[in-house]
């Protein structure tokens, strides 16, 4: 299975026509062979910071969509008028304690990106209630800043989902699979949280508007002193 990691940044005033355009595309989505699911959060922190977070059974699944007509034209209106930044990580699930129903992993890349600072992602689900003493452990677990972070810690964030309130994402970034299990076993595990769902990814491709170097399709690279990625 894939994970792609679709980390937006729209302008003030074009928030509402990104989620219109989302929705516009669902219908579409789901009839793409191999696409599993989708769901997007906001960031607890920066509201303007939406996170889309899509399951896939295989890389055959995202190149379908990536070539879909509508798709592309959709594209093409976010990075003309809609998006202030964005980016894009995809990956590859090396393991998933709750995962889709009829679906299996099973290893189909093993490389990993070379433009990304953060080669594997933990990403934890639990859906609500929130506001728990389980959850604000998770989220204290995660949160780390530079000074007083683990070994192998790249960044954090944590985020609620739009369409489902009160389900908590907390993704974190490890330059290597060892460190984010090391960090998992210690610090997630012990907590043992009823529904909580780890995934642990292995990113292959990272690119956004300003580094195209691992894109599978040409836009031209957006030069911006701006960026947030």
């Amino acid at each position: 299975m894939f994970i792609v990691l679709f980390d937006v940044y729209p302008h003030r005033a074009q928030m509402q026509h990104y989620l219109d355009f989302a929705k516009l595309l669902r219908p579409e989505l789901e009839q793409i062979p191999g696409f599993i699911d989708n769901e997007r959060f906001t960031n607890i922190h920066n509201p303007r910071h939406v996170l889309s977070l899509s399951t896939w059974a295989d890389e055959k699944a995202l190149i379908r969509w990536r070539t879909h007509a509508q798709h592309h034209q959709v594209q093409e209106q976010g990075r003309a008028v809609v998006f202030a930044d964005y980016r894009l990580r995809i990956g590859e699930v090396t393991a998933d304690t709750l995962p889709p129903h009829g679906h299996q992993l099973r290893q189909q890349r093993f490389d990993e990106t070379e433009t990304g600072n953060a080669k594997v992602l933990t990403v934890l689900e639990r859906d609500p209630p929130t506001g728990n003493t389980v959850d604000e452990q998770i989220m204290r677990a995660a949160a780390r800043d530079p000074e007083h972070a683990p070994a192998g810690w790249i960044e954090e964030a944590q985020f609620t989902s739009i369409s489902n309130p009160g389900k908590l994402v907390v993704l974190a970034g490890w330059n290597t699979a060892e460190a984010a299990h090391a960090w998992h076993a210690t610090q997630i595990a012990p907590i043992n949280p009823a529904g909580l769902r780890s995934r642990f990814v292995r990113v292959i491709r990272a690119y956004g508007m300003h580094d195209r170097s691992e894109a599978p399709q040409y836009y031209p690279a957006v030069a911006s002193e701006a960026a947030v990625w």
